[in-house]
């Protein structure tokens, strides 16, 4: 039994999926002890999170404005943030190609990032409303996955692409959002300019893909069904995701009672999308020089 499953797993791997090759500590560190900590947090007295989780105006301290980006008060607001970071981490460990750069990123993303979505939401929304949640974080892991599908494809479909290719990814999500907020014509006009120039700076990508739609056609079709399946899958929820952000800033921004952090989720998406494609650049050019 345990052969029969390997010999149908194994091809999954002898694809480009999971061509990372995470090792069995990355999945024991994202998938059981990130959800662990987060629900030790969750099941704390209420007076602690009161004292050192939540982010109170008029009570700001160092813990509070670190600590606010993973507690919640409220089982649905939890159990949609840890459906989403495991959703979003398992499409990182299908894409991202490079597993030391996730890694890295997660460093930045979970020591550095909370400090700046409080600091950015105390300057952007006020001193009306307490923060918390993970949602910001998770936007974050949005965001990269965005550039971990961008690699991906440059690495092994698509040499001519480039980052106007993630430029264009954020312009159409901005599009999308104009559809949630109070908008005005010149607004759209702007960005649909932005996008058609930078759709036009795609034509060799676009000619590619042409040139090679067949090879990818023949090498489907020599893949079991199981894989077809598997690969549909995740390419239509990559899909999917690469335009969340309309879904992270709600037209709606009281949700069940609570306010939605628009701005936190805005913070998060840019900085994963920004962080480490500033960090591929630098560790490029430092690989050239050598």
């Amino acid at each position: 039994m345990l052969k029969q499953i390997k010999c149908r797993v194994e091809p999954l791997f002898s694809t480009h999926l999971f061509a990372a090759h995470w090792k069995m500590s990355d999945w024991v560190f994202y998938f059981l002890l990130v959800p662990a900590l987060l629900v030790i947090i969750f099941d704390l007295p209420a007076g602690i999170k009161d004292t050192y989780f939540i982010l109170t105006p008029g009570e700001i301290t160092a813990y509070s404005l670190f600590l606010s980006n993973y507690t919640h008060s409220s089982l649905p607001h939890f159990l949609g943030n840890l459906f989403s970071y495991l959703v979003a981490c398992f499409l990182i460990f299908n894409f991202e190609t490079n597993r030391r750069s996730f890694r890295l990123y997660s460093m930045f993303m979970f020591l550095l990032l909370p400090w700046i979505i409080s600091a950015v939401s105390l300057e952007m929304v006020g001193l009306q409303t307490t923060y918390q949640g993970f949602s910001g974080i998770v936007s974050s892991m949005f965001g990269y996955l965005s550039y971990a599908i961008y690699k991906f494809l440059h690495k092994f479909c698509c040499r001519h692409m480039n980052l106007t290719f993630l430029l264009l990814i954020v312009i159409m999500n901005l599009l999308l959002v104009l559809e949630n907020i109070p908008s005005e014509a010149f607004q759209y006009s702007l960005i649909i300019t932005f996008a058609l120039i930078l759709v036009f700076m795609q034509k060799d990508v676009i000619i590619e893909v042409i040139q090679i739609r067949f090879d990818i056609r023949r090498w489907l079709e020599r893949i079991p069904h199981l894989q077809k399946t598997y690969l549909l899958m995740v390419f239509l929820a990559a899909i999917n995701f690469l335009f969340i952000l309309p879904d992270l800033v709600p037209q709606e921004v009281m949700q069940n009672g609570a306010y939605v952090n628009s701005v936190g989720h805005y913070t998060g998406y840019f900085f994963g999308i920004f962080v480490p494609m500033t960090i591929g650049l630098i560790s490029n050019d430092c690989h050239k020089q050598k």
